[in-house]
């Protein structure tokens, strides 16, 4: 049967021809269909055909769609944690597009961080990190694209005016590199420049000099996206290093003044004066040395900075391009100065030649004739003021002063680091140091206060208690020691009468029953730990009867045996004996009294002290150019920490910064002494001192600190060494001198010498530089003096040698040779 034809397909519907339909039209893809207008459904797939090889990879925002976001802003507590998270997390692989540090975003992946590979991934050869790649492209120019557009972000891409000005990426302000210039976002600033040790210059411009005039102009400004995304705290720490890090300021060669370059040596004079040039720039300048003015080649001056500074060339008449035919100090004079000068009553004829002084006072030339002060009348400040003239800052406030004086100063932090030379004294409880410092307190000038004389005075009371309180342990010892003896030597045939006799036979070491009360109620109070409770409030009234118990045969047979125990410091009979007068409440510790005191306060903390040396050189004056300016002088700060503030390790000083010298501080008589340690196990002193050394010098904060040893109490190990061998230090087994003939060496000066070369070869073996030994006796002052100005001497050699400005420095000339003075 033949099959039927199939029914005729209906025609398609004629095309919409209406408003309607033509305005959709221009909005769809070319070929789209138009919605039916019973179900409008606005969605539609096209395919877009491959873009040609010639146009390379496209950008991530063209080949995916991203929907429209707004940054929600984040608080600031949780960007510098994830600061921190950033650091340490792991890097992911860099993106095609455009090299940037590793990031890592505080939420999921959006599609704005996808990109187009150029080629198909390879897998990672190697699980060892990639290379760091570069930070950022090349440094856009000036003023961003053309039409005042702003440059994108040199990390995200992300900015610009349009987008900006369209609200779609909410406040994009950006922050420039000093250094090379690259515009970062708020988003990635922090993450591409890292923590700032250098102010805002990217983690690869660190160290790269400030060239640019317009950035150098900001140097210590901070901005607005900066209070954005760090706490108040952190943008004045990084404001403050910006300013002050020696990679920021200007170099000497580009610094001419009185048309001579600058050395180093004279800018950080120039910087570092009382009154230095605010933000100085490189450029040409010219300087009054008498007057201190100060001023751009050509121009009239624009401030005042500290005279008398031995910076630049001589000054030239036509410094200033003045054309007045009135000179001051040999410049001739700009107008506008001369009309300052008319107006404040000086007479200025052609041709007349003043000499004019830093205090504003003037005089004509050859004629040694004060005729007056310019800053001296208000009216004459006034008329500077309206002129744009420089006052001296002692006048700027309506009083007189000098011009040299320091308000608003500012000194960069590399030459604070360079004046203010932090020395850290440190050494075993015994071993000198704290009278080491004190005696430096009483020789350069820095006086105890009334406060440190009170805790000196309390720290003296108490110690007399803990004194006794040894005293009377140990002679419970040897009592009981003593009692046992006699026993041994009573036989039990003998008769009970004699036996009855043995038994109330009292020893040499027994105290009588009144004073056995105060010696059980003390000992029960130090073994308590109350005894800062009751001492030094009741220090006056049982000061007899200490004294009566000091004063007894059984603690004086005790106190002979001193050296058996090892726990009684020398200066404890010294005290004890004026325990009535030093447990008074009218007691003011006398300067003996201060140097013999066990320690300087009742605190296990840091001591700090300030001096300067006087500008006496020794055997470096033919190398080292003394400052003019008295406030360039070096400056030291002495650090003394206490042995038991180190709780047995030395985590503490991780805390130190920038230390420029270890001063470590041992006793010479410590090598038969004992010292318990925090296990309760008693070991040698001297060896002791010699794992502390041996860790300090480990320490990773202190690998390229010089170290000066200090071998102290030689005084005491002269009188020993003839008693008690050397060799019962383990360390020094090998000890055997043989004394020649022909020199007048003692048996204390060889000992001395071995000790000395033992800590040489330690230090030489880890450190593998040289160590500086000095001789000190701590009780008298000349040898503290002298051996601070050795600490001073070795600095200057190291800083000569660092620098290699006169060739290599053989150091054996200051290691051996200097040492072994005294």
């Amino acid at each position: 049967m033949p099959s039927s034809p199939p029914p005729p397909e209906p025609a398609p519907p004629p095309p919409i021809d209406t408003a309607w339909a033509r305005a959709l039209r221009r909005l769809l893809p070319p070929g789209a269909p138009l919605p039916d207008e019973d179900h409008l459904d606005y969605s539609f797939s096209v395919d877009l055909p491959d873009a040609p090889a010639a146009r390379g990879p496209p950008s991530p925002s063209a080949a995916v769609p991203r929907p429209l976001q707004v940054p929600v802003p984040v608080p600031r507590h949780r960007r510098r944690i994830s600061r921190l998270l950033f650091r340490t997390a792991p890097a992911p692989p860099p993106r095609c597009a455009s090299p940037s540090p590793p990031s890592f975003p505080d939420a999921a992946p959006t599609p704005t961080s996808l990109s187009l590979p150029t080629s198909p991934p390879r897998a990672p050869e190697s699980p060892s990190p990639p290379p760091l790649p570069q930070l950022h492209p090349p440094a856009p120019a000036h003023g961003g694209g053309g039409g005042g557009r702003r440059p994108a972000c040199a990390r995200c891409g992300k900015g610009g005016r349009i987008a900006v000005a369209m609200g779609i990426l909410g406040d994009q302000r950006q922050e420039e590199c000093l250094a090379c210039g690259a515009r970062y976002c708020a988003v990635c600033v922090l993450r591409a420049m890292g923590s700032m040790p250098e102010g805002r210059k990217c983690v690869t411009c660190i160290g790269a000099p400030v060239v640019d005039p317009r950035r150098r102009a900001r140097l210590g400004r901070g901005s607005r996206l900066l209070a954005r995304v760090l706490a108040p705290e952190e943008l004045r720490q990084v404001m403050r290093v910006e300013r002050g890090c020696a990679a920021n300021q200007v170099r000497p060669d580009e610094v001419v003044v009185n048309g001579r370059g600058l050395s180093q040596g004279e800018l950080d004079l120039l910087l570092g004066c009382a009154l230095p040039p605010d933000r100085l720039v490189p450029g040409w300048y010219w300087y009054d040395k008498d007057s201190g003015l100060w001023g751009k080649e050509g121009e009239r001056p624009d401030r005042i900075v500290s005279s008398k500074l031995s910076v630049g060339g001589k000054l030239q008449a036509d410094a200033s391009n003045g054309t007045t035919q009135v000179f001051v100090n040999g410049r001739e004079i700009t107008k506008t100065e001369l009309r300052m000068l008319k107006l404040a009553s000086v007479q200025c004829l052609r041709n007349t030649h003043f000499w004019l002084y830093d205090d504003g006072s003037y005089e004509e030339e050859g004629q040694n004739i004060i005729k007056g002060n310019i800053w001296q009348k208000a009216s004459t400040r006034l008329i500077a003021n309206l002129f744009s003239l420089p006052i001296p800052p002692g006048y700027s406030h309506g009083f007189k002063g000098h011009a040299t004086g320091d308000s608003g100063r500012f000194v960069p932090e590399y030459l604070e680091q360079k004046r203010v030379q932090k020395l850290l004294l440190i050494g075993l409880e015994g071993s000198g140091s704290s009278t080491i410092f004190k005696q430096a307190k009483f020789l350069y000038g820095s006086k105890f206060s009334p406060g440190e004389i009170h805790d000196l005075k309390l720290m003296i009371q108490i110690n007399v208690y803990k004194y006794l309180s040894t005293l009377l342990e140990w002679r419970e010892c040897f009592e009981d020691e003593a009692l046992k003896q006699e026993r041994e030597l009573c036989t039990i045939d003998k008769a009970a009468g004699e036996t009855v006799v043995a038994q109330t036979r009292s020893s040499l070491y027994s105290l009588n029953q009144r004073l056995m009360q105060f010696a059980d109620w003390l000992l029960e109070i130090v073994a308590l730990g109350d005894l800062d409770a009751f001492f030094p409030a009741a220090t006056r009234e049982y000061a007899p009867i200490v004294q009566e118990v000091w004063k007894d045969a059984a603690i004086q047979a005790t106190h002979k045996r001193n050296n058996e125990f090892h726990f009684l410091p020398d200066v404890a009979s010294y005290f004890l004996d004026r325990v009535v007068e030093v447990s008074s409440n009218e007691y003011e510790p006398t300067e003996t009294d201060i140097l013999y005191a066990e320690g300087i306060n009742q605190w296990n903390g840091l001591s700090l002290l300030e001096f300067s040396l006087d500008d006496r050189y020794t055997f470096t004056e033919s190398y080292v150019n003394k400052p003019d300016d008295p406030s360039m002088q070096t400056k030291y700060q002495l650090i003394r920490i206490n042995s038991k503030g180190l709780n047995g390790g030395l985590r503490c000083l991780e805390m130190l910064e920038e230390v420029r010298a270890i001063i470590f501080c041992i006793s010479l008589a410590d090598y038969d002494q004992m010292w318990v340690q925090s296990s309760g196990e008693p070991f040698n002193k001297m060896i002791t001192s010699r794992d502390m050394f041996e860790g300090l010098i480990k320490h990773p904060s202190f690998q390229d600190t010089t170290c000066v040893l200090l071998l102290n109490k030689y005084d005491t190990f002269e009188a020993k060494i003839n008693r008690v061998p050397l060799t019962v230090c383990d360390w020094f087994a090998d000890f055997s001198p043989v004394k020649p003939h022909h020199t007048h060496q003692s048996l204390a000066s060889h000992a001395y010498y071995y000790i000395a070369l033992k800590f040489k070869d330690l230090y030489s073996n880890i450190a593998n530089r040289k160590l500086f030994v000095f001789q000190t006796k701590a009780l008298e002052r000349k040898t503290v003096d002298d051996a601070f100005r050795y600490i001073r001497e070795v600095l200057r050699w190291d800083d000569v040698k660092n620098s290699d400005a006169f060739g290599s420095v053989d150091e054996s000339l200051c290691s051996m040779d200097m040492s072994s003075s005294s």
